[in-house]
């Protein structure tokens, strides 16, 4: 599998055509096109959630023009944040330590959201036909979220101590020096009171990833069953994870066909060895892992290659998911033909070939949302995009 991750700016800037027609021509197999995002509109239509664009059905755009190509769609739903639900119902809102209900994140232990996400996923899958759903935000957003009178009732119900993790809270984040690492550290030494917190957490994250996965399961049992996964649950201390997001591997694996870990390498300041740890610590029986890899805001085209031969390179994995698409140029290359096709929000202004010939830079300049064919002197081996801010990711694709 060769996915993105897409916004549905794709489609109001550049038009489902143009859009899927570069997916196509790189060899993406399935596109996760984000159907309900964190304001809490839909790119569908919905009796329950308002449009992202009014009077456009942008989910239908998509799945029409993934379909014609040959490409599975799938929808993809951010889960425990949304704007709009937590405004016309402010006691859902998941609770910071200190400063009380927190912006627009929802609580995922709230049951009136668990009813109207299941209510909404059901509607939505009434009168769409996606590949797949894909379920993003099943977690925790920090553990300094999460600390209501009813959330700590709810902990103290399955044998948490609140008194002593409050005091391992106080250490960790907000005394006058805090070490960050307090709560973590007693989890890891066995504290049965930092054990009872993270397993609260876990329950209250699995309780409602199991209420969103059965509305999509009696719904459309055929669709491929994904989830987005933060990476530090393929490590083998679990502390941060299983603390921090409640998010645990062993638990969504029952529920779900498929992982995504996020193996951002860029933006956790690791390489490509990174990469292939978190998609081997990933792989869970019957659970296909599809591994993302961040392609922008610091991803190369030479980081993102390597990241990508890591990835597939670990016996078992299915294949790679790029976030996201519009944050990264096309380059396709036809012998000594090359095409730059640009949707990024800025213009192109030169790339570097490399080849067995040597190298090269050439100063171009493809403007958003166009395209630009390049003849070179050499066939490349691998080629740089960059704009006026400094080096853009590029998808490098052989054509012919």
């Amino acid at each position: 599998m060769l996915g993105v991750w897409m916004w549905p700016e794709s489609l109001t800037k550049r038009g489902a055509a143009a859009t899927f027609d570069a997916c196509a021509r790189a060899g993406v197999t399935d596109v996760f096109f984000l159907s309900k995002g964190l304001s809490g509109t839909a790119a569908f239509a919905s009796s329950l959630v308002p449009p992202m664009v009014s009077g456009r059905d942008l989910m239908r755009e998509a799945l029409d023009a993934a379909h014609e190509r040959g490409m599975k769609l799938h929808a993809w739903f951010t889960s425990a944040s949304d704007a709009r639900y937590k405004a016309a119902h402010p006691e859902s809102g998941l609770y910071h330590y200190k400063n009380g209900r927190d912006r627009g994140v929802v609580s995922i232990a709230d049951p009136g959201y668990l009813r109207f996400m299941r209510e909404a996923l059901a509607d939505f899958l009434t009168r769409y036909d996606p590949d797949g759903v894909h379920l993003d935000y099943i977690r925790y957003n920090h553990l300094i979220c999460g600390w209501s009178e009813e959330d700590q009732a709810r902990y103290a119900g399955r044998g948490v101590d609140i008194p002593h993790v409050r005091q391992l809270m106080e250490k960790t984040f907000l005394c006058d020096s805090p070490d960050g690492e307090a709560i973590f550290q007693a989890y890891r030494r066995g504290d049965k009171d930092a054990l009872a917190l993270a397993d609260a957490r876990r329950r209250d994250v699995a309780r409602f990833a199991e209420g969103l996965c059965e509305a999509v399961r009696a719904a459309r049992p055929e669709a491929l069953l994904s989830a987005a996964l933060m990476p530090e649950g393929a490590y083998d201390d679990l502390a941060f994870a299983n603390l921090h997001y409640g998010q645990n591997y062993d638990d969504l694996a029952g529920l779900v066909d498929a992982f995504l870990p996020m193996a951002y390498s860029k933006a956790y300041e690791k390489d490509a060895a990174w990469v292939g740890d978190v998609t081997r610590g990933s792989l869970r029986p019957g659970v296909q892992v599809i591994t993302g890899l961040h392609a922008y805001e610091g991803g190369t085209a030479l980081t993102l290659r390597e990241d990508w031969e890591a990835a597939l390179a670990v016996s078992g994995a299915t294949g790679v998911c790029l976030f996201r698409e519009g944050a990264f140029a096309w380059a396709f290359v036809a012998g000594k033909a090359l095409e730059l096709v640009n949707p990024l929000p800025e213009a192109l202004t030169a790339c570097r070939v490399a080849g067995k010939a040597g190298e090269q830079l050439i100063e171009t300049r493809v403007e958003p949302g166009e395209r630009r064919t390049l003849r070179l002197p050499f066939e490349p081996e691998t080629v740089e995009a960059y704009t006026e801010k400094g080096e853009a990711c590029a998808l490098l694709t052989r054509e012919g």
